[in-house]
């Protein structure tokens, strides 16, 4: 589901969800990233920057991405292309097959997919704060999902809560939830607690010492 968010002032208004789960829990919620997320970060930066000082990629990980796809464009450059409010950034390790090395940036194939690879417009780029919808696949979430998750994401509440619904036994033990500062149990995490009424969430998970 596609999200729109308007201002920094409109996030305050949303329902603020955090997960402090048992270590082994957190990539359980990786699957959330696959489906996209926003994050508030700086625009106007590369992809490059956006890498390295938004979400803190190390060089290592950096290099094992190997499939960059920003505003549905596939990216050879990351230090030229460049992120803007409400941008989508997809971001993939190595891929089996044609399409992944047609799609792996700088790669041999890069030539076949030349009218569709991205290009910066020329126009100037405006720095600032924005959102930015990210999409994380295979090694990526496990190297990068941690902290995108601990610092928190938007996302629709309707998909949260039908994820949860399908993971709901495993979260009752081992973890503990606050909906806007205040414990609640995971199961009252539907109507009951109101946040099926609501567009969308705060999500922030972290690991903890599981609850007996």
């Amino acid at each position: 589901m596609s999200i729109t968010v308007k201002n920094s002032d409109e996030i305050e208004a949303y329902p603020r969800l955090a997960f402090v789960v048992a270590e082994p829990l957190v990539s359980r919620f990786f699957l959330l990233l696959q489906q996209g997320v926003m994050i508030r970060v700086r625009t106007g930066c590369s992809v490059e920057a956006f890498l390295r000082e938004e979400i803190k990629a190390t060089p290592e990980t950096i290099e094992k991405i190997q499939s960059i796809v920003l505003d549905g464009r596939p990216v050879d450059d990351i230090g030229s292309a460049v992120l803007h409010d409400g941008s989508t950034l997809a971001l993939s390790a190595a891929m089996p097959g044609l399409v992944g090395a047609t799609l792996r940036r700088g790669g041999t194939y890069s030539s076949f997919r030349g009218a569709i690879t991205y290009h910066e417009s020329g126009q100037a780029c405006t720095p600032g704060e924005g959102w930015v919808s990210i999409k994380l696949f295979n090694l990526l979430m496990a190297e990068l999902g941690t902290g995108l998750l601990q610092k928190g994401v938007l996302l629709s509440s309707s998909d949260f809560l039908g994820f949860l619904a399908e993971r709901a036994h495993e979260f009752r033990q081992g973890c503990s939830v606050t909906l806007n500062g205040r414990s609640i149990d995971v199961g009252m995490l539907g109507s009951d607690a109101g946040l099926g009424r609501e567009g969308k969430v705060l999500l922030s998970v972290s690991s903890g010492p599981a609850e007996a």
